[in-house]
């Protein structure tokens, strides 16, 4: 029997593929949306989404609570957070498509970054627990045990020879 392909690859690199498409799709829309709102100068978006709301009914426990959970940005923030999108935008990308060409180097990038980024991972899940980030965490160490996994098995198939 032979192993589900995903894109013609092995199933979890095709996995790994869809999930860094869907980033970079995540990302492009984020560096979108904050450079519309710096364009405007809207450093309260929650506000001014909710304002129409808060006129009808100023008790909207709705528009309240997510007027409190969105903070007010500065407009350079807002920039700054448009380009570090545009950055993930662009690393997402080509590690999706370096996957798509069977790129060995992008398997060691996305090990590498993966790696760099699990201690913050940990520290932000310790420093304030939710579910998304449990769930971002096992992905993550998903695709490192799995590419981790994949390098050794074929370095030891490579020197077997």
């Amino acid at each position: 029997m032979t192993p589900p392909t995903l894109f013609g690859k092995p199933f979890g690199m095709g996995v790994i593929i869809i999930e860094k498409c869907l980033a970079a799709v995540f990302f492009g829309a984020a560096a979108g949306v904050l450079l519309v709102l710096h364009a405007k100068g809207i450093t309260d978006p929650a506000q001014v989404l909710f304002a129409g709301e808060l006129r009808e009914d100023p008790h909207d426990r709705l528009a309240l609570v997510v007027i409190r959970l969105v903070p007010a940005v500065s407009k350079s923030l807002l920039l700054e957070l448009a380009l570090a999108s545009i950055g993930y935008v662009l690393l997402e990308a080509v590690e999706g498509v370096g996957l798509l060409r069977g790129r060995l180097w992008v398997e060691w990038l996305i090990l590498a970054e993966t790696a760099v980024f699990l201690p913050f991972e940990v520290y932000e899940l310790v420093r304030h627990f939710t579910w998304l980030k449990v769930l971002t965490l096992m992905a993550n160490l998903l695709i490192l045990a799995y590419l981790a996994t994949r390098r050794i098995r074929e370095a030891k198939a490579h020197h077997g020879r």
